[in-house]
């Protein structure tokens, strides 16, 4: 009886796990400016959009495309206690980006993209945690802004027939 048992329970087992595939299948969106586009970023000083950009665009190996990130940058103090010290900032980051084919074949593709967030800092003074949080925020606003512009571009680029074969 206990042996019957055994024989069904693996027999379930191996039944109910005969649609598991063990490869994962990773499927990346493909990115028709990696290793093609020049970058440049004007008005901003922290090194983050830069690194994003390089790490979603890659070395420009072929330099058929140009990529122009204008940034602004706007703070607003939403909570301000009695003595001027803010409880609550948001940040918005404005990026114009110019995309522009080195052998004119496209127009010029601009787009503006926005990100936004909300930050409370913890101290008046240097708070390492605090930092840290700002820098992580700001981190993903940029990444989350050059995302949905690159998604953005690929699609105007495949759209308008841009894309060298060669």
């Amino acid at each position: 009886m206990r042996f019957f048992f055994l024989n069904i329970v693996v027999l379930f087992s191996l039944t109910s796990c005969s649609s598991i595939d063990f490869l994962v299948e990773t499927k990346e969106s493909s990115n028709s400016l990696k290793n093609k586009t020049v970058f440049s970023v004007v008005g901003w000083d922290k090194p983050t959009l830069h690194e994003v950009l390089f790490l979603k665009l890659g070395e420009a190996n072929t330099k058929q495309y140009f990529l122009t990130a204008e940034v602004s940058e706007k703070q607003t103090k939403r909570s301000v206690n009695e003595n001027q010290v803010a409880q609550k900032i948001d940040y918005k980051i404005i990026i114009n980006y110019v995309l522009s084919d080195s052998k004119n074949k496209c127009a010029d593709i601009e787009n503006k993209q926005t990100s936004s967030f909300s930050f409370t800092p913890k101290s008046a003074g240097y708070n390492f945690a605090s930092d840290v949080l700002l820098q992580k925020l700001f981190e993903d606003a940029v990444i989350s802004n050059v995302d949905n512009f690159l998604s953005f571009a690929n699609n105007k680029l495949k759209s308008h027939n841009c894309l060298d074969e060669n």
